[in-house]
């Protein structure tokens, strides 16, 4: 017995040490960088047009990115209908086998891997009609915590919350929300949202499929990976001339 914990106290930390060095050689290999006008994630081209000095355009982008960052979807998101009061980025997974759907499962999965004998981090469906909202799943710790999942949707996303538990405030007030969207057309993106004290599930929740797919769309419309006609926008300002909006575009992958 001491011979094998000896061998297992000597290969543990070699163990560690390995995992650790390749996850941040590769953290340094798909780090976002953003170069004449364009931010870069993994293999997909996003156009930003000019970056304000600050704050936001002086962040480290190399994860994530606020789309704020960019001086005119600045101008654009602050005058949205659905996206006006959103913080709104797209995020980089941490490493190539870390997929987009694992980000999402991560952050959505409804039992969230906390001990299970701690029955408040349980999540269980329920069919209470105050934490309802039209055409989604909810599901419930019994405490604060809601996780809403769609029943039927092209888009892959669902909606975290928090309930206001303040004293006054009434049942089913929200202190904040977030959704997390797997990007289609890549492996390890997503795009993340949140608002705080967005009202009541009741008010907020009737946004939740317009919020995804307004940020979809914006997205879709910024992203220029596949298109290499020759009157391809280099700059986000002819963008914009063309479809001031940013509504309905189509990328057709070519990969």
């Amino acid at each position: 017995m001491k011979i094998l914990l000896l061998m297992v106290s000597l290969l543990a930390p070699t163990i560690a040490t390995a995992d650790t060095s390749y996850f941040w050689a590769e953290e340094e290999d798909l780090a976002n960088y953003f170069d004449s006008g364009v931010m870069h994630v993994n293999d997909r081209k996003f156009l930003m047009g000019d970056l304000h000095d600050w704050p936001l355009g002086s962040d480290d982008y190399s994860v994530s990115f606020i789309l704020r960052s960019s001086i005119r979807l600045r101008e654009l998101l602050v005058d949205d209908a659905v996206l006006k009061y959103q913080d709104f980025e797209i995020r980089r997974t941490r490493d190539s086998s870390h997929t987009g759907s694992l980000y999402f499962e991560g952050q959505m999965a409804s039992v969230p891997s906390y001990p299970m004998n701690n029955s408040i981090f349980y999540y269980k469906t329920t069919l209470d009609p105050r934490l309802q909202v039209q055409g989604y799943d909810t599901y419930f710790n019994g405490s604060s915590s809601l996780h809403f999942m769609p029943q039927n949707s092209d888009i892959a996303h669902g909606f975290r919350c928090y309930l206001d538990l303040r004293e006054g405030q009434p049942f089913g007030e929200l202190n904040i929300c977030s959704v997390v969207i797997v990007y289609p057309y890549a492996t390890n993106i997503v795009l993340n949202s949140s608002r705080i004290r967005p009202g009541t599930i009741s008010e907020y929740g009737l946004n939740f499929r317009a919020i995804a797919e307004r940020m979809l769309e914006i997205v879709t419309c910024i992203d220029i990976t596949e298109n290499q006609s020759a009157e391809l926008p280099n700059d986000l300002s002819q963008l914009l001339e063309g479809n001031p909006n940013l509504t309905d575009c189509r990328i057709e992958l070519t990969g």
